[in-house]
């Protein structure tokens, strides 16, 4: 029986890639380089913020990341209004959380995006009171694709490894999910194509969110 689902953020439970792309692309203008397009952010993102700049610049021209330290820098200031801008959900999802929840599931969000970006960014699209915990990257926890948030979101939900579903978009996700051992599903709705989800051999692979309601939970 499952008790608890834990979600990805960016590309899973938020459609967050005009807001990477808004503010990157605002610190990399400060910075004489080119804006980069949006769809480019599908891949950039994933892993962190620092390494979303890294990927970045590199393809802005910066190849030997010699503006990184000044850019992630100018970023982290620019995202405390950046990180809402464009955000939203993905078409059905809302109402699907909220049946889980009718269905005494309880939810989670572990998200590699600084602690108070995700919040603010789940709280501007889904409001409070949905997710029971939404842990973002802190010092104290190492973030994904090592597995130690998801089993903390566990441990502070009273639930067992084997009592949860782990949910994301990314090679990084279904690494998390299934070294966190964890049922885990990979969904086609978000930043990356089925064939990377498919290369980690995840329990489950989702086109639609409706989906989720028909898991073994």
């Amino acid at each position: 029986m499952k008790r608890l689902i834990i979600f990805d953020l960016d590309g899973t439970v938020g459609d967050t890639v005009e807001s990477l792309a808004y503010t990157v692309n605002r610190c990399l203008r400060q910075f004489a380089f080119p804006p980069l397009p949006e769809k480019s952010f599908y891949y950039y993102a994933g892993d962190g913020a620092r390494k979303m700049l890294e990927r970045s610049l590199w393809d802005a021209g910066d190849k030997k990341g010699e503006y990184l330290d000044q850019i992630y820098t100018l970023y982290c200031e620019e995202f405390k209004t950046g990180c809402t801008v464009g955000v939203k959900s993905f078409p059905g999802l809302p109402h699907v959380l909220e049946q889980l929840k009718e269905y005494g599931i309880m939810l989670a969000v572990c998200s590699n995006k600084a602690q108070q970006f995700a919040e603010a960014v789940v709280t501007r699209i889904y409001g409070e009171g949905l997710f029971d915990y939404i842990l973002g990257e802190r010092s104290d926890i190492p973030r994904k694709p090592d597995p130690a948030g998801p089993l903390y979101i566990a441990e502070e939900l009273g639930v067992t490894p084997d009592e949860c579903i782990y949910v994301g978009d990314t090679n990084t996700d279904m690494r998390t999910g299934l070294a966190a051992e964890m049922f885990t599903v990979g969904v086609t709705w978000g930043f990356r194509p089925r064939a990377e989800l498919e290369e980690f051999h995840p329990d489950r692979i989702i086109d639609r969110p409706e989906e989720l309601l028909e898991l073994n939970i």
